[in-house]
């Protein structure tokens, strides 16, 4: 990927090769070489609009629905990334990217109708949901979800066009708490790593490789992989936003090779999230813009992913590379089995008759977090019927079988509540887009980011908690770095009083 780096400062001030990305990118929302946002708002409207008076016919048709899907995945992506400009990556643009890989993968074999041969062995996921009727219904409300969040991505962004923020010099507190901050990365990082090779080395360096998904999936180690996942996300978002500060780039490539190894576990998310937050993060400070070629590389990716399942299924023994399937599409088919979680919640309402379970499934995460911090006797979220991967649970044909924010929304309030849910989604992210750069908040987008990129294909449940985490690591980090004298503003002030230089 085509990274450019853009100094701001004079130059003057910045030396032949020497030069560094110092809020390199245009970190607004819009560029004025992009889209207006008040033209994706209206295309968002548009897709809405038509979806409502199409709305019978994507329901009886499977192949209209799911080309329906593709071609406003396709055209939402690549807005968002106009509006910053040629092809620029953003947190919106990427949490798009990721949730349609999560939710529309499936449609090419969807409009062909056919089956992925990667589903189709007897090691695959069971195929009943792809069978059921209800996914037109879910293709549906993934194009309704898709259009949602780029309205309010739009909506949010369109208004701080108007009110531009001052491109002022970030404030000392900032400059001292992001000197902290670089090294909170490191630190992050190795406290996932830990966790990480501990559940790794309970199981025995072997256990990598073979088909042993479910041993990990247990009581003892959710909770560690969880905290892990966590701590290599944010730590990898954290060494993005610093860019080549205090070698973080190097540190990133260090722990490159323990990202990778969910991969070989069977947790591709805790791959994909923290190397997306990484890109999300980089491109703060950097011009990460879209090439063709890069498209190839993610072919490649899928591919490899593909295989890399196929290996563990058929164990060391039993794998032959020159039976697997080296079909990427079957390895992006296989990623967009979050599809199933709205298949299912459709089915409850449509043929169980479900009632809607209200808003107190985005209630219940905060409910528990007052209730633990007052130390109030609070049921588990693994007990609470409100928490969609508890439902899910409660079903021994379902068990683990992830989230979906357009499933819950749904479960939640029907069509209404995923128009609401995933446009507040989009206001929130444009939000974080348009934090100003040089600001030590910026550390929040790839952070919050990665939080958020988790909750595309799980439920909200943990959502608030590890939230509240990342604004905590960063108002402690800014309490520490108030606390140390700031060379820049000393010169400042010794420049400004006379007879005093900054060096007294």
């Amino acid at each position: 990927m085509e990274v450019l780096a853009m100094p701001t400062a004079p130059p003057a001030e910045v030396s032949g090769r020497r030069r560094k990305a110092v809020g390199g990118a245009d970190t607004d929302v819009t560029s004025p070489t992009g889209v207006r946002p008040d033209v994706v708002a209206w295309v968002a409207l548009i897709q809405l609009t038509v979806v409502v008076v199409c709305y019978g016919a994507l329901l009886a048709a499977p192949r209209f629905a799911a080309s329906a899907a593709a071609v406003v995945a396709v055209t939402n992506i690549a807005l968002l990334m106009r509006l910053r400009g040629n092809r620029q990556v953003s947190l919106g643009s990427v949490f798009l990217a990721v949730y349609a890989m999560f939710h529309v993968g499936l449609t090419p074999y969807v409009v062909l109708g056919v089956v992925p041969e990667l589903l189709t062995r007897d090691t695959g996921d069971p195929l009943t949901w792809l069978m059921s009727p209800q996914i037109p219904a879910a293709l549906t409300l993934v194009t309704i979800s898709m259009s949602a969040f780029m309205f309010g991505y739009a909506l949010v962004a369109s208004r701080r066009r108007v009110s531009r923020h001052s491109r002022s010099a970030a404030r000392a507190a900032d400059r001292s708490g992001s000197s902290v901050m670089v090294w909170v990365g490191p630190i992050l990082l190795l406290i996932g790593a830990v966790l990480l090779l501990g559940v790794v080395l309970s199981e025995g360096v072997g256990s990598l490789g073979a088909d042993n998904f479910a041993s990990f999936r247990t009581d003892e180690y959710n909770p560690r992989l969880a905290w892990a996942s966590l701590f290599l996300g944010i730590g990898m978002a954290v060494l993005g936003t610093s860019g080549r500060s205090g070698g973080s780039h190097w540190w990133a490539l260090a722990f490159l090779p323990l990202v990778a190894i969910p991969l070989a576990i069977g947790l591709r998310s805790a791959t994909i999230f923290p190397l997306a937050a990484f890109l999300v993060a980089w491109a703060r400070r950097h011009r990460v813009r879209v090439r063709l070629w890069h498209g190839a590389v993610i072919l490649a990716l899928l591919t490899l992913g593909s295989v890399i399942r196929q290996a563990r299924e058929g164990g060391t023994g039993g794998f032959r590379l020159t039976n697997a399937s080296l079909n990427p599409l079957d390895g992006l088919a296989e990623l967009s089995a979050t599809l199933r979680t709205v298949v299912v919640v459709r089915e409850w309402r449509q043929v169980e008759n479900q009632p809607y379970v209200g808003w107190e499934t985005y209630w219940a995460p905060v409910e528990r977090l007052i209730g633990r911090f007052l130390g109030l006797d609070i049921a588990p979220a693994a007990l609470d019927d409100r928490n969609l991967s508890t439902a899910f649970l409660a079903r021994p044909e379902l068990g683990p079988i992830g989230g979906s924010p357009t499933a819950e929304a749904y479960r939640a309030a029907g069509v209404v509540g995923v128009v609401v849910v995933l446009a507040l989604m989009g206001a929130l992210i444009a939000h974080l887009d348009g934090i100003r750069s040089g600001s030590i908040w910026e550390y929040a987008v790839g952070m919050v980011g990665y939080v958020l990129l988790v909750w595309s294909r799980n439920n909200v449940t943990p959502v608030v908690a590890q939230a509240g985490l990342c604004v905590a690591i960063i108002l402690v980090a800014r309490w520490v770095g108030a606390q140390r004298p700031d060379p820049v503003e000393d010169a400042r002030l010794g420049r400004a009083v006379p007879g005093r230089t900054g060096g007294d």
